[in-house]
């Protein structure tokens, strides 16, 4: 008995989904790093400090916050961080413009946590 036209397509798809990493099959966020990274930087920025101890009750507030995923959350840190920024005459531009900028990050973000890495 011969596969159908429509088991000829069903199979196709099952094949080029199995090749494809499942990396590609989501679209990835367009802000690097680790959520809690964010955070970090986002309070260390907001209690203007580069301690990450005396930001730890502002971290651990945040950690409570609720964000439908984490480049959701990722988003809403640089967002505020961009906002914070261009406020206080330390960067120009939209925070449109600040937030599709890969090089705006902090510390944190940067060096993949607080010791480097």
């Amino acid at each position: 008995m011969r596969p159908s036209f429509l088991d000829a397509i069903l199979l196709l798809l099952i094949a080029i989904s199995a090749a494809t990493p499942a990396s590609a099959q989501r679209r990835e966020c367009p802000v690097e790093g680790i959520k809690i990274h964010w955070i970090a930087d986002y309070c260390m920025s907001k209690l203007e400090t580069d301690d990450e101890i005396p930001a730890s009750a502002c971290i651990g507030d945040e950690l409570k916050r609720a964000f439908k995923n984490d480049c959701a959350a990722k988003l809403y840190y640089k967002r505020a961080m961009c906002k914070k920024a261009i406020s206080a005459k330390q960067r120009e531009g939209s925070i449109g413009s600040c937030i599709a900028d890969k090089d705006f990050r902090g510390y944190t973000v940067r060096n993949k946590g607080v010791g480097g890495g």
